[in-house]
């Protein structure tokens, strides 16, 4: 019996060792298919990375399209090391190697960079190129231009034509303080750090703003592993937008043309209507935000729009408000129906969307008779605004963005929330603009967080929200 079980017990041990031994074949296969598939991707991006530098130099001449479409490919299969970058102006690109870098007039300083957080890099000293060398190469840049440099993870940052030849840059002492420029910083491409060149998680070319041996500079402008350069021309975007909307896209203008220093932007407020006839008449506009969807409809069926660029952007509420000194007892719409009220202000409905708006209350709430011989119709939402914080009227209808954006009026009622469902503010880009893929980017950037905070900030709600 005992013989018997000894037996059992070693056949049971046998079939754990085989099926140990089956478990680590298993895993040496998947392994060697892991390595395999590393090997193809690695090779891949070599001969990509060859074929690039291999075909262009310095002074050959390609076409945007291609030559970007390479460096593109290049820079999702290989950001951790670049081996080539490439400097385009728009027409033509030229194509580095380190080695092309490196036979150029060099330049050789310190830099060391300070972060939001104050935090101090040791100061270095480097060997580069300037980016004014490099831009002059390609063709050179003009005033209002700005120059974009991308590096690992496509991170990018835009310098402005004075940042790039005047060195407007930040700059700090060692105690992290606001500092006076020692000498002009300027912008350089380094490809060797204390007489070495960059390892590869930040070269071979990283892009730093180089200040004097005992002064730092902003480490946002430090971007490892630079790949690419652009030289973006001056652009000017003409934005024909609702009144109600002018104060909010100021602030939003303003962040925006920080962020992209080539970009000018020339605001047009107005009736939604008014607008609709400029654009119709050949005024000169590359994006419409409209109070309302029936002047967007119209530009649509006239083909005046990019369809494909159409979004409802806002939503916006109508309501009713009175001078901050009002003792007339007013709470609700139905009120400018009694003899307590002889004037109210309200938008021109023949081209003022909230003049609509308006009528469209009166009529639901069955008080259009009465109203009408009070109506002092405004030729836009800021002037119904006016004309009610003067006490020239009893009361008016507004957008509520607009009566927040006063300290002399107060909001006493809203429209029905039927009406205030309609109001929607679409935008999109026109079919004549001259600049119609910078006039997208605007529209893209209008629902980005940045501007979102502000619409929301300003007392606007996003559309579908």
């Amino acid at each position: 019996m005992k013989n018997r079980f000894n037996k059992i017990k070693w056949l049971t041990g046998l079939c754990a060792a085989l099926l140990a031994l089956s478990l680590v074949a298993a895993s040496c296969g998947n392994a060697a298919t892991t390595s395999t598939t590393t090997t193809t991707a690695t090779t891949t991006t070599t001969t990509l990375s060859t074929t690039t530098t291999t075909t262009t130099t310095p002074a050959t001449t390609t076409t945007t399209g291609t030559t970007t479409s390479a460096t593109t490919t290049a820079a999702a299969t290989t950001t951790a090391a670049p081996t080539t970058l490439t400097v385009n102006d728009g027409k033509t690109t030229n194509v580095y190697t380190l080695a092309q870098l490196e036979a150029l007039d060099s330049v050789s300083g310190y830099e060391a960079n300070r972060n939001g957080a104050g935090t101090i890099s040791a100061t270095n000293s480097f060997t580069g190129v300037r980016l004014t060398t490099l831009i002059k190469d390609a063709g050179g840049m003009v005033a209002g231009s700005a120059v974009k440099i991308t590096g690992s993870g496509n991170y990018s940052k835009i310098l402005s034509y004075s940042q790039v030849y005047s060195g407007t840059f930040n700059v700090y002492d060692q105690t992290g303080a606001a500092a006076v420029a020692s000498n002009q910083p300027y912008m350089a491409i380094i490809y060797q750090l204390n007489g070495s060149p960059l390892d590869a998680t930040t070269g071979p070319f990283e892009s730093a703003v180089i200040t004097a041996g005992n002064q730092e500079g902003d480490a946002s402008l430090w971007i490892k592993n630079a790949y690419e350069i652009d030289i973006l021309p001056p652009v000017t975007l003409n934005i024909s937008a609702a009144s109600s909307l002018a104060n909010v896209l100021k602030a939003i203008d303003t962040a925006y043309t920080q962020a992209n220093p080539n970009v000018t932007i020339v605001l047009n407020t107005a009736a939604s209507g008014t607008l609709q006839t400029q654009i119709e008449n050949g005024a000169p506009a590359d994006v419409f935000l409209s109070a309302a969807t029936a002047n967007m409809d119209a530009l649509q069926k006239e083909n005046l729009i990019v369809n494909t660029s159409r979004k409802n952007l806002l939503d916006n509420t109508l309501v009713m408000i009175v001078p901050n000194g009002s003792t007339l007892g007013l709470t609700s719409i139905s009120d400018l129906a009694t003899s307590k009220v002889s004037k109210i202000a309200v938008g021109d409905p023949a081209s003022v969307p909230a003049g609509t708006y308006a009528n469209l209350a009166f009529t639901e709430l069955g008080i259009t008779a009465a109203v009408q011989s009070k109506l002092i119709l405004c030729a836009n939402v800021t002037q119904v605004l006016t004309t009610v914080a003067s006490g020239n009227v009893d009361a008016g209808l507004v957008y509520s963005t607009d009566a927040l954006s006063s300290n002399q009026v107060k909001v006493v009622a809203q429209a029905p929330a039927d009406i205030n469902a309609q109001i929607v503010y679409p935008e999109a880009v026109l079919s004549a603009s001259k600049n119609p893929t910078a006039a997208q980017a605007y529209l893209s950037y209008l629902s980005g967080s940045s501007a979102v905070a502000l619409f929301i900030q300003y007392g606007f709600t996003m559309a579908g929200n």
